[in-house]
C-alpha cells in the first residue's frame, strides 16, 4: 500500500512540474495604457496560455526611452528567458538589450525595431514600405490627386514611425500635385495629437488631410476636427485601432485608416520566442502555419524579420468588422 501511495505521489509531482510554465517571456511596449498595446497584451496572454509559458506585460507610463531601459533592467534582474520590446528609440536600447543577451536572455523586438546588434529577431506587423505606401495612396485617393496634407507622428525617434514617414515621402513622388506641408510630433498621446492637429489647421488652412502615424494621432486629430467644426473640410487618415475610429468614421471624419491585427502580433511574438527558446529554426521565406492566428507569417533569416502579414485598410463600411 505504501508503494502504491509513493507511486501516486511521484506521478502527481511529475504532472505538477509538467503543468508549470516552462519559460517566462516579457513584452515591453512603448508605454502602457493605450488600446493598441493592450490588444498586443491580450494576444501575448492567449499565446502564453496555449503554449504553457508565463507572460509578463510591463512598460513605462509615458513613451520614454529611459523608462524602457529601467523596465528592461528590472526584467534582466528578475531572470526572464526572453524580452521583446517595442522600441521608443532603435539605438538607445541596444546596450541594455545586449546586456540581456550576455545574461543568456533572448532579446527580441516587436512592433518597433531595435538596431540589429540589440536583438535576435524582429516581429514586424507589416512591411514598412507597404504601410507607408498604403497611407499615401489612401491620402491621394481622398485628395483626388491634388492638394495638401500634414503628418502627426508620435516620438521623433520611433523606428517604425520614421520608416513609415520615409516611405510615405517616397510614394509622394508619384503624386506631383500633392504636397506635405509639415510634420508634428505629439508623443503617444491623444490630447497631444488633438493640440497638434488644431495648431496645424490654424497655421495651414489649405490642409485637407491630417495623417496620423501612430495609434493615438488620428483619434486626436479627429477630436480636433470635430471640436473646430471642420467636419467635411478636413479628414484624418492614419495607422490606428478601428475601435478608436469607429464613431469618427460614422461621423464622416475619417474615410480610411490602416492597421493590422495587434492581437495576432502579440500572439506571434510569444510564439516566436517559444520556438527560439526551444532551439527551433524558423522556416525561411515561406508561409508559416502558426496555430492560434489567421495570418501566415514569413521569416527572412537575412534580416531576422518575422513578418505578420499585409496591411489592413478599413473604411466606414468595414470598421464594424473589427473589435480591436
Amino acid at each position: 500500500m505504501k508503494k502504491v501511495s509513493l507511486v501516486v505521489f511521484i506521478l502527481v509531482g511529475i504532472f505538477a512540474v509538467a503543468s508549470m510554465a516552462t519559460y517566462t517571456i516579457a513584452f515591453v511596449p512603448k508605454l502602457v495604457g493605450i488600446p493598441y498595446f493592450t490588444a498586443m497584451q491580450e494576444g501575448g496572454e492567449a499565446a502564453a496560455s496555449a503554449l504553457n509559458v508565463k507572460f509578463i506585460y510591463t512598460g513605462p507610463t509615458t513613451a520614454s526611452v529611459e523608462g524602457q531601459i529601467q523596465v528592461i533592467s528590472n526584467l534582466i534582474t528578475e531572470g526572464v528567458n526572453a524580452i521583446a520590446v517595442s522600441a521608443n528609440d532603435p539605438v538607445s536600447l541596444v546596450p541594455i538589450m545586449q546586456k540581456a543577451m550576455s545574461k543568456g536572455i533572448l532579446a527580441m523586438a516587436a512592433d518597433s525595431d531595435v538596431a540589429t546588434p540589440g536583438r535576435k529577431i524582429f516581429v514586424e506587423q507589416a512591411r514598412s514600405k507597404d504601410l507607408g505606401y498604403a497611407l499615401m495612396d489612401e491620402t491621394a485617393k481622398y485628395l483626388k490627386g491634388k492638394g495638401y496634407f500634414a503628418i502627426i507622428s508620435g516620438g521623433e525617434t520611433a523606428t517604425n514611425l520614421n520608416e513609415w514617414i520615409m516611405y510615405m515621402k517616397e510614394d509622394l513622388k508619384n503624386y506631383p500635385d500633392i504636397h506635405l506641408v509639415t510634420i508634428r510630433y505629439a508623443g503617444e498621446s491623444i490630447s497631444g495629437a488633438e493640440q497638434a492637429a488644431a495648431e496645424i489647421m490654424e497655421a495651414f488652412p489649405q490642409v485637407k488631410v491630417l495623417v496620423g502615424m501612430n495609434s493615438t494621432a488620428s483619434p486626436g486629430a479627429a477630436a480636433a476636427i470635430e471640436l473646430l467644426h471642420k467636419v467635411g473640410q478636413v479628414v484624418t487618415i492614419g495607422i490606428t485601432d478601428p475601435i478608436l475610429m469607429k464613431q469618427y468614421m460614422k461621423d464622416g471624419v475619417s474615410p480610411a485608416c490602416v492597421l493590422w491585427n495587434p492581437k495576432d502580433l502579440g500572439y506571434l511574438t510569444v510564439w516566436a520566442a517559444v520556438q527560439l527558446l526551444e532551439g527551433k529554426t524558423l522556416p525561411a521565406n515561406t508561409q508559416i502555419n502558426v496555430p492560434g492566428i489567421t495570418e501566415k507569417p514569413t521569416y527572412d533569416p537575412q534580416t531576422g524579420i518575422l513578418l505578420l502579414g499585409a496591411p489592413l485598410v478599413y473604411t466606414p463600411q468595414t470598421v464594424d468588422q473589427y473589435n480591436f
